[in-house]
């Protein structure tokens, strides 16, 4: 289980992470340009433009701070950038682009069968190897603790339309994250405010993220797997 620090500190990563712009806002690498989640449906690769790219994949783990007394710890994040054509290339999405990068994650004696068609061939054949290194510990010793997805979306402030004010449909940005212990994440940046995050120790399924089910899937695919994959070293 994670510890009340932990879950602090991953709840303080995921505010900084929705606001880019922000001080203390966690520095996330780019995605590599062969990245699976860079790739067209055909097989071939399209620039993402300068900037932080609409979806983006997080990964969280937790351990021993390097060069720090013994006993700190921290938290390391791994981004891997999602291109828009391989999620409109899915009905729903993201809803349905998860669990498929989940499948593909899970070992292939029991994992569940992916849809038969090029795009989830192409996600069968890249995500394993690209996905087994992003969660793979940093370093010795680290545990991943979390997933989470940033993206685009469009939120209605009610309150405002009924003012009479500006327009009450807004684009803000959001990222939903789900722990090892079953924790949802909620983190949202609207215009000219600050980033702000619920947490919900006891989710009911019917009342998340559209996202819940395809990270808690493509979550557990990822600890098992790296559990079952000898790490780096020994």
């Amino acid at each position: 289980m994670l510890t009340p620090d932990t879950i602090r500190a991953l709840t303080s990563w995921l505010v900084s992470a929705a606001d880019p712009c922000a001080p203390t806002a966690p520095r996330i690498p780019a995605a590599r340009p062969d990245s699976i989640a860079t790739s067209d449906p055909a097989g071939g690769t399209t620039d993402i433009e300068d900037g932080e790219p609409p979806y983006t994949l997080l990964v969280l783990h937790d351990g021993d701070a390097v060069d720090a007394p013994p006993g700190t710890r921290c938290l390391a994040g791994v981004a891997v950038a999602i291109h828009p054509v391989l999620v409109g290339s899915y009905r729903r999405g993201l809803i349905d682009l998860l669990p498929d990068l989940a499948a593909a994650l899970a070992p292939s004696d029991h994992g569940a069968a992916l849809r038969p068609d090029e795009l989830s061939a192409l996600i069968q054949r890249r995500a394993a190897d690209r996905l087994t290194g992003v969660f793979t510990p940093p370093q010795p010793g680290m545990r991943l603790v979390a997933c989470a997805i940033a993206y685009d979306d469009v939120h209605t402030d009610v309150d405002l339309g009924a003012a009479g004010g500006s327009d009450p449909i807004l684009m803000v940005r959001r990222i939903d994250a789900v722990d090892v212990d079953g924790r949802v994440y909620q983190a949202v940046l609207l215009p000219s405010a600050h980033a702000t995050v619920l947490v919900d120790d006891e989710p009911d399924p019917v009342d998340t993220p559209a996202t819940y089910a395809g990270l808690t899937a493509l979550l557990a695919a990822a600890v098992e797997h790296t559990t079952a994959t000898p790490a780096i070293g020994g």
